[in-house]
């Protein structure tokens, strides 16, 4: 007499659909997972990227790329995520494997505001947003806020290093 043994990956589908109904919620991490952070988002380090440049003439050439304000579009209006003025933002390079930052690049920024109003009711009111008509160059007139940032490479440690001044090769300014 012939017995009928169920087929063992016939109750595969209903084990799995048990399996993940006694499951709780996952948590994951966001870029914002230390709890200090949350109180200075402008800060948020939150990705690192580090490549050989490509672009022609500049063979030898690292390019470095700090993010911050993680998960934030610019279609995330009205403010825009300005840098914030009160920071230091850094990045720090080891390049001798010791564990020690050689080299630190160190950038501070500056928001320059400029209200800007439209007429309501018969009465200026201010804007929110960072621009009041469309911008065609980095200095536009219709700008709220112009940020700029300076430069300064520390080479040996960060806070006691020999720090200088990067100044643009195009117009010579700091």
């Amino acid at each position: 007499m012939r017995q009928d043994r169920p087929h063992p990956f016939r109750a595969a589908p209903v084990v799995a659909a048990a399996l993940l109904a006694l499951t709780g919620g996952a948590f994951a991490s966001s870029h914002r997972e230390a709890p200090f952070i949350t109180t200075s988002p402008k800060v948020d380090a939150s990705d690192f990227y580090m490549f050989n440049s490509y672009e022609t003439g500049r063979a030898g050439f690292v390019t470095l790329v700090a993010n911050y304000q993680p998960l934030q579009d610019g279609f995330d209006g009205p403010n825009y995520h300005a840098m914030d003025a009160n920071a230091l933002y850094e990045i720090h390079i080891d390049n001798m494997g010791d564990a020690k930052e050689h080299l630190t690049f160190q950038f501070r920024f500056q928001n320059n505001f400029t209200a800007k109003t439209v007429t309501a009711g018969g009465s200026a009111v201010d804007i929110a947003p960072l621009q009041n008509g469309a911008v065609s160059m980095p200095n536009d007139p219709h700008l709220q806020v112009n940020e700029t940032y300076t430069l300064t490479l520390v080479t040996g440690d960060r806070r006691t290093g020999n720090a200088q001044a990067i100044h643009n090769a195009t117009t010579g300014s700091a």
